[in-house]
C-alpha cells in the first residue's frame, strides 16, 4: 500500500463479498500468487480455496516473508501432520 512502513501495521478495509475465496480476494486486490508469502485468515494459515467470512481479518505478506520456522506444524509437510490439505500460492 502506498505510504506503508515495515515498522507499523498497515490496515486496508475492503468490502466483503459473500462466498469469496482467498484466491478471489487477492485477485480482486490486484495481487498475483507470485507476490504472496504466507498469509492468514483470522490467524490461521490461508489456502487459496478458503472462504473469507464476514468481518475476517486477513493478513497478507509478500513472497519474501514466510514463516521463519518453515511452518512445518502449520503446513503439514508430513513431518508433523500429514492429514492437512495445504495449497501453495
Amino acid at each position: 500500500m502506498p505510504g506503508s512502513r515495515p515498522d507499523e501495521d498497515t490496515v486496508m478495509w475492503v468490502v466483503h463479498v459473500t462466498n469469496e475465496t482467498f484466491e478471489q480476494l487477492t485477485s480482486r486486490m490486484g495481487l498475483t500468487p507470485e507476490q504472496l508469502g504466507d498469509c492468514f485468515i483470522d490467524g490461521t494459515l490461508a489456502k487459496k480455496s478458503d472462504i473469507i467470512p464476514s468481518g475476517a481479518r486477513v493478513a497478507l505478506f509478500p513472497y519474501n516473508m514466510v514463516l521463519l520456522c518453515g511452518g512445518q506444524h502449520l503446513k503439514g509437510h508430513g513431518y508433523t501432520r500429514g492429514e492437512l490439505d495445504v495449497d501453495y500460492y
